[in-house]
């Protein structure tokens, strides 16, 4: 990790040069836009545009501006240098990758911003713009990394007067430097100014002098070399570091962070709170690694003590491995979520992000809204395939009332939830299998529909999770045994007594009188309930024999088979009228 290796005193000293900077920056660039140099010995108008300034014709050009009448300069005279004229050497911001809406254009026209593109350059005075869903990781030409995180608006600071004196004299007063020494490039810091959302860097150790400020509406910080994060937000601007230190402060006072430590800075007008100490990194040691979308919606996440929300960060682990360097100290942000508990403490669930593999960052945030230290894990989401019915086919008929049922392998999912639902009114059957097939036991008659559905466990014996919902439900029909029909008696009052068994108790059936075999001359026929029925006798004149029959009308439709033919004889029906 990066530290910051000068004293948290000298991070201090720049900062109150800086603070002091931005509360006279407008007046300053207004009434003195230019540099103003002090001739040394040995200077020239000519040697000073060879050395110093970005075209050699400007020697004319800074005559005309001072009003001198030669090339001749005298020690300790003032001259007056415009900026844009001087030789400068600003740090290279490069987009080095992007996720989501991110705009970028000139300040102070939203109207002519364009979509940004990964490997531009951002120069003086340009903005970069993330939308809710967006994030931009920028690097820098001295190997520092930033992250704009989403809903952010970040301002590169064109070089003024003040900061261009500094670097110039930093040049001059360097060991190499001389009137026969050749030309040197001096080096600016970069100036960020983050008008609103969040930015996390590691900044690499600055040199030479040069350092990385960031500017918020209520704050301003002082970087050389660490770990930091920092947001704007319309309650005021808060600083985390992570590693090494940072100066940060506003007009009414000034603090050093070191490690872990945190501070606000109210909106509002006032000093910066004392360092805080940062949350502990929570414990994500029992979050699997491979997870389906669906669990983690159902995860209980850990929470340090002092924690309310929850920050999560989704970053692609993908980034690692295209990025030269053996592990990119930034990659892409590819969704980020703030988890805020109910009234009761209660987290919401997370809505996660595609599929895919992820470095997963997750840390608590404290009272003052300060985010702790970072959890990492790496997570893969997995998409579960949803199982799909093979047998029996589609309204399928299972004589045997034993149906093998067998459905495609989910890949991703551990077990499987089958559930048989009847068309009656009875209770449905779900079962849990770890194999895509089950034997069903022998199910009542009747039409019953069938769903799957892939579960993902913690373990084979822990409990298990739905990977996704129920399939699309299939039929499944079981045929109506033939009931049988008893031997027609007569009963103690000269009735006819038809009985059958062999079906459920109340069920309806059919039933069928006819004088012949082919039951073409019905003389009885309708519905009945229950197991047996008394007729009275039919008229004398037909002696019979008659022709019985009867079958099932199963409560889901449909028509059961027909029983075996039962005769009444003459016989018995001249029996019943004597």
């Amino acid at each position: 990790m990066l530290r910051l290796p000068t004293p948290s005193l000298l991070a201090l000293h720049g900062l109150c040069g800086l603070i002091a900077g931005l509360a006279s920056a407008t007046a300053v660039q207004a009434a003195t836009p230019d540099l103003l140099y002090t001739v040394r010995p040995g200077d020239s108008a000519w040697s000073l545009t060879q050395r110093h300034l970005n075209d050699p014709a400007r020697w004319l050009d800074l005559r005309r501006l001072n009003r001198l009448q030669g090339s001749r300069l005298r020690p300790g005279q003032v001259l007056r240098i415009p900026v844009p004229w001087l030789r400068l050497h600003s740090r290279e911001v490069r987009l080095l990758a992007l996720s989501g809406q991110v705009r970028t254009g000139p300040a102070g026209s939203p109207g002519q911003w364009t979509a940004a593109r990964e490997g531009m350059t951002l120069g003086p005075e340009q903005v970069l713009s993330t939308g809710a869903d967006g994030s931009a990781t920028l690097q820098v030409d001295d190997g520092s990394v930033l992250l704009l995180r989403s809903d952010s608006e970040l301002l590169l600071r064109p070089v003024d007067a003040e900061r261009a004196r500094q670097a110039l004299s930093r040049s001059l007063d360097s060991p190499a430097s001389g009137p026969a020494a050749p030309p040197a490039t001096p080096q600016i810091g970069l100036r960020l100014e983050l008008l609103r959302g969040g930015l996390e860097s590691r900044v690499a150790p600055q040199r030479d002098g040069t350092r990385l400020e960031v500017i918020t509406p209520s704050a301003a910080t002082v970087v050389r070399g660490t770990e930091f994060r920092i947001r704007a937000t319309d309650q005021g601007s808060l600083a985390e570091v992570v590693q090494g230190e940072i100066g940060f402060g506003n007009a009414a006072g000034e603090i050093a962070l070191g490690r872990a430590t945190g501070s606000v800075a109210a909106a509002a007008g006032g000093a910066p709170l004392p360092a805080q100490p940062l949350l502990p990194a929570p414990d994500l040691a029992a979050l699997p690694s491979r997870l389906s979308v669906t669990r983690l919606r159902q995860i209980d996440w850990p929470r340090p003590s002092g924690a309310g929300p929850l920050q999560l960060q989704w970053l692609d682990r993908s980034a690692d491995a295209a990025s030269p360097e053996p592990a990119a100290p930034l990659p892409r942000l590819v969704a980020e979520h703030r988890l805020m508990p109910d009234a009761s403490g209660r987290l919401p669930q997370l809505q996660p992000p595609p599929p895919g593999a992820y470095r997963l960052r997750v840390r608590g945030v404290d009272r003052h809204g300060l985010e702790g230290l970072s959890a990492e894990r790496e997570v893969e989401i997995i998409a579960v395939e949803p199982p799909r019915p093979l047998l029996p086919p589609d309204e399928g008929w299972m004589p045997s009332g034993l149906p093998l049922l067998q459905w495609s392998a989910s890949a991703g999912a551990d077990r499987y939830r089958l559930r048989i639902e009847a068309q009656d009114d009875r209770p449905a059957i779900e079962v849990e299998v770890d194999r895509p097939q089950w034997q069903a036991p022998r199910l009542p008659p009747g039409r019953h529909l069938w769903r799957i559905a892939a579960l993902e466990c913690a373990s084979r014996a822990g409990p298990c999770w739905p990977a996704g919902d129920f399939g699309p439900a299939r039929a499944l029909n079981v045929p109506w045994p033939a009931p049988e029909l008893l031997e027609p008696q007569l009963d103690g009052h000269g009735r006819l007594l038809l009985q059958w068994r062999g079906i459920e108790p109340e069920a309806l059936v059919q039933l069928q009188i006819a004088t012949d075999e082919d039951f073409r001359e019905v003389l009885l026929d309708e519905p009945r309930h229950g197991d047996q029925v008394r007729l009275p006798l039919p008229p004398p004149d037909l002696a019979g024999p008659l022709h019985v029959r009867v079958r099932p009308l199963p409560a889901g439709g449909g028509l059961g088979p027909w029983s075996g033919t039962r005769l009444v004889h003459g016989p018995m029906l001249r029996a019943g009228r004597d």
